[in-house]
């Protein structure tokens, strides 16, 4: 199951960075972000002057059936027809659970 989640998230980044225009290349870091104790949880965040905005949790989870990591976060950019686009998700013992909208 985590192999399933690492290749969703690769599937996911390749897709988000793929439609890049010329001056995309030029894009700054404006805001970063980032926790991991190295044990149990983490979390991170940036927002770059391109207009993406990306942020994540997560968090080892314990059950009966042994453990988990469990996460959420959100991605958003602008298109290039100018419209904002974000995809939520969580990911647990139970999959990956994705949530697309469009922002503005």
């Amino acid at each position: 199951m985590k192999f399933s989640i690492v290749l969703l998230f690769c599937v996911i980044a390749v897709a988000v960075a793929a439609p890049q225009q010329a001056d995309e290349h030029d894009a700054q870091i404006l805001r970063q972000e980032v926790d991991n104790n190295g044990v149990d949880k983490y979390n991170f965040a940036y927002d770059t002057s391109n207009g993406i905005s990306r942020q994540e949790a997560g968090e080892l989870k314990t059950t009966e059936d042994g453990s988990a990591i469990v996460m959420h976060g959100s991605t958003s950019w602008t298109a290039p027809d100018g419209k904002k686009y974000e995809i939520s998700f969580v990911a647990d013992e139970f999959g990956y659970h994705p949530t697309f909208k469009q922002v503005a």
